[in-house]
């Protein structure tokens, strides 16, 4: 996926976006992040939880390599030890359709970048959800490079959440893509939404996010985007 091809097709993941963006804005308390920590987070400064660097593990909030990075602490070391363990999960149960990961058994790989804010790259876009939808791709993009997230084919998927902006978005590369579907997120997104209105269960969010998006990578798509019985749509 190139930068060009990070702009093409749009239309199609227009949907997920605007469900996420229609969130509650965060409370005041909700915005409080670790002292001294910048709220806005450029992709360049951005750190990575799988460098062998203490220091960017330290700034990820993480103390060992992990598919987690939260500088600003916005869920808590334990969550994110949740998160990072469905994530090895989803590898260690999955396959991957391409040759290697077959006859090595490797499974999909994820990722979760979470912030309070993301600095856009296109600073004299359009303040709108498809300007903000365009620095969205282009941000995740940009941070799945910088993270070396090739894997063996392509079978990455990189979750942004950015609090403050009330943007929730996946990034999926070119081998995930095929089997997490811009349609499979869309519905995805409408059942996990209300975790994102509470800061308390922005975890729960993430968690429920992976379980469905490795359902899909199993093949259990129906399973995926059934709805719980207390689904609700605000």
């Amino acid at each position: 996926m190139t930068s060009k091809v990070a702009m093409t097709g749009l239309s199609r993941v227009i949907l997920p976006i605007l469900f996420v963006l229609a969130l509650a804005a965060p409370s005041q308390g909700q915005r409080r992040v670790s002292e001294g920590l910048r709220r806005r987070w450029s992709v360049y400064d951005y750190p990575d939880p799988q460098s062998q660097n203490q220091d960017q593990q330290s700034l990820c909030g993480r103390y060992n390599v992990s598919s987690v990075c939260d500088p600003n602490r916005i869920i808590s070391r334990t969550q994110a030890d949740a998160v990072d363990n469905l994530i090895k999960e989803v590898y260690r149960e999955t396959v991957c359709p391409c040759a290697l990961c077959r006859a090595n058994n490797r499974g999909y790989i994820i990722r979760v970048a979470i912030m309070p804010f993301f600095e856009r790259l296109f600073p004299d876009g359009e303040n709108t959800t498809l300007g903000m939808l365009r620095d969205a791709q282009m941000y995740s993009y940009m941070l799945s490079e910088k993270w070396r997230m090739q894997g063996t084919c392509n079978e990455t998927v990189l979750i942004m959440y950015a609090r403050g902006d009330n943007m929730l978005y996946t990034l999926t590369r070119r081998t995930s893509r095929v089997k997490l579907t811009n349609d499979d997120i869309q519905n995805i997104m409408l059942i996990v939404r209300h975790y994102f209105d509470d800061s308390n269960t922005i975890a729960d969010g993430l968690l429920e996010m992976i379980r469905r998006y490795k359902l899909v990578f199993q093949d259990r798509h129906e399973d995926a985007v059934k709805q719980p019985s207390n689904f609700r749509t605000g």
